[in-house]
């Protein structure tokens, strides 16, 4: 497994600006997560305020928060290239394992945002307890997943078959080594002393013979979030460090 997520960084390190990101499901987990933030940031319009990132990647979101919201960003990633392309877009970087403490002292961020990461981390509480250690208390998490509990993937269980979250090494996944619904993702997230937690989700989607069909509808997103492709989650630190 070791040589494998090796293999795995090593490419994703070498390819630089991830094209995917660009897609249209992708873009909108983005301007969700942004506005999650938004909400909340806004309460405290003259207040200096600070974010990290975990597993920035090329700073593409985190630019965004910067720009639209007036938040000093941080970003954090193991892959040493698109790192680079972060700090060019203003992002004040560091080069870290995430499977290791957080170079940051008790309490310093008003927010954390994960996005795409916690499926690749093996201690998953452990993780979640430094996210809960650098957050100041009362300040937020925003974190996105992909949903182990999509609409497709229930029938496949239901009807004896794999989804792909659990195929070993599907060209989609890049090693998802946990899968989370929002019932799991919620009990993590109370357990590690997180509360007032929402849930939005980007598309509907659906693998049809091999082919993902994604539905962009806003009504079956705000009416159905836990049968989104994406968990999209925003929670209060409620625990003193």
């Amino acid at each position: 497994m070791k040589n494998l997520l090796t293999e795995n960084l090593d490419k994703f390190d070498s390819k630089g600006d991830p094209s995917y990101f660009f897609d249209k499901d992708h873009r909108l987990r983005g301007e969700i997560s942004i506005q999650l933030i938004k909400d909340v940031a806004k309460k405290k319009p003259n207040h200096p305020q600070k974010l990290l990132s975990i597993a920035c990647s090329t700073g593409i979101i985190e630019e965004k928060i910067k720009n639209q919201l007036g938040i000093e960003v941080y970003g954090i990633d193991a892959a040493k290239n698109p790192l680079h392309l972060a700090k060019k877009r203003g992002i004040i970087t560091k080069y870290v394992d995430v499977n290791k403490s957080l170079p940051f002292r008790n309490g310093y961020f008003d927010f954390v945002f994960a996005g795409e990461i916690i499926e690749h981390i093996f201690d998953t509480k452990s993780f979640m307890k430094e996210i809960c250690r650098v957050l100041k208390l009362g300040g937020y998490l925003v974190l996105t997943t992909p949903n182990f509990a999509r609409f497709d993937d229930r029938l496949k269980l239901l009807f004896g078959k794999t989804p792909r979250q659990i195929i070993p090494l599907h060209p989609y996944l890049y090693l998802h080594i946990r899968h989370f619904t929002f019932d799991s993702l919620k009990k993590l997230l109370f357990l590690c002393g997180f509360s007032e937690i929402v849930l939005k989700t980007n598309v509907l989607s659906m693998d049809i013979f091999g082919k993902e069909l994604i539905l962009y509808s806003k009504i079956l997103t705000r009416f159905f979030p836990t049968f989104g492709s994406t968990l999209i989650t925003r929670a209060k630190n409620s625990k003193k460090t």
